[in-house]
């Protein structure tokens, strides 16, 4: 499973993600690599989760220099987007989606950056600015039941 933060702003930091990391007592491996015009960032933890961080390299006018979102009544142009990818054969898929979702609000909350979390088939989960989140009430249910004690600390409106 796969999904995706896109974001404007600050980027995220590969220290500030490993501290991060450790802060929650997680595991992993690190490497940097260097495709075409950028460097991407992943990180591979110990609990099935690949997150890989890399700028939004392409010029205005190009098909990915912006994303439609369904929060917006304008296209999202974004700085950098943050991938996470959950091991299908990993036995324990709450820990890693509950690892990405606390990823996912440390890095819009600490870098005050806008964004647009979803999963890559399309379905968005939430929108975020100035510290307010905008949900996708479709996940809401979802959210609430399997992670709502993650909720219970933040300030959201439904779509």
């Amino acid at each position: 499973m796969e999904y995706s933060l896109k974001v404007t702003g600050k980027k995220t930091d590969q220290k500030w993600l490993s501290d991060l990391l450790k802060k929650k007592n997680l595991t992993s491996d690190y490497l940097r690599k260097h495709h075409n015009a950028y460097f991407i960032d992943e990180f591979c933890l110990s609990i099935g989760l690949n997150i890989i961080v890399y700028e939004n390299v392409n010029p205005p006018g190009h098909p990915a220099y912006s994303y439609e979102t369904m929060f917006l009544e304008h296209d999202f142009v974004y700085q950098e987007t943050v991938s996470f990818e959950l091991d299908k054969f990993n036995d324990d898929h709450q820990l890693g989606y509950r690892a990405m979702l606390e990823i996912v609000f440390a890095i819009l909350e600490s870098l005050k950056n806008e964004g647009v979390f979803y999963h890559t088939s399309g379905g968005e989960i939430l929108y975020f600015k100035e510290g307010r989140y905008i949900l996708n009430q479709s996940y809401l249910e979802f959210l609430e039941e399997y992670y709502g004690e993650l909720l219970g600390g933040i300030d959201y409106s439904l779509l």
